[in-house]
């Protein structure tokens, strides 16, 4: 008797150890599901972009006929655009295929870490020379745009207008969007997994 009330008793404890271990393997999964679903959306705006950049570039090219009607150097501040636009492209596309190439899974915590942190990096590196692009092509568009506009005429009231939204445009809305669209995804999937190597850890 004692016997059978030692077997029965063995048994429900591998019943709770297997049940346990597949409420663990529902909390892993869960914590992968959540990273997963953020990268998902910094693949999708890498796909956006990877497609945008060239007719971003014919946009302005569109709205800059002034320019292309005016001649001699003034069409190569579109162009020039275009042209940034054209070698970006193959940049967007590096960044798109390193996004879909992180699997949680298959990957360690620590792999998906330095490629989340090697993405970040980029990143970053990518708003410090678009920002420096942003002043010096905007600043020269608006100078030659005025030139052909008002021409060398100082009007006051538009050169404070337009120098305002020159400043505000490079010191406030480019970090913005950066934050909104990149770090905050970034920062997500970062947290998900400190959440799940602290779990594993637990649980070791």
């Amino acid at each position: 008797m004692e016997l059978d009330k030692f077997k029965e008793l063995w048994n429900e404890i591998d019943v709770l150890k297997e049940k346990q271990q597949i409420s663990d393997e529902k909390i892993k999964e869960m914590l992968k599901n959540k990273g997963k679903t953020t990268l998902s959306k910094l693949i999708r705006m890498a796909k956006f972009s990877m497609f945008a950049m060239i007719p971003l570039g014919i946009l302005l090219c569109f709205f800059s006929h002034e320019f292309f009607t005016a001649g001699g150097y003034y069409i190569i501040c579109p162009l020039a655009f275009l042209f940034v636009c054209i070698v970006m492209t193959p940049f967007e596309i590096y960044l798109y295929r390193f996004l879909k190439a992180i699997d949680f899974s298959r990957m360690t915590i620590r792999e998906v870490s330095e490629r989340i942190l090697k993405y970040q990096n980029l990143v970053r590196m990518a708003q410090m020379y678009g920002t420096i692009f942003f002043f010096i092509y905007l600043g020269t568009w608006y100078y030659l745009f005025y030139r052909l506009t008002i021409g060398a005429e100082i009007v006051w009231v538009v050169i404070i207008t337009l120098g305002t939204f020159y400043l505000i445009m490079g010191l406030v809305a480019i970090p913005f969007l950066y934050k909104k669209l990149y770090y905050k995804h970034i920062n997500r999937i970062k947290e998900s997994l400190n959440e799940l190597k602290e779990f594993e850890n637990n649980n070791h």
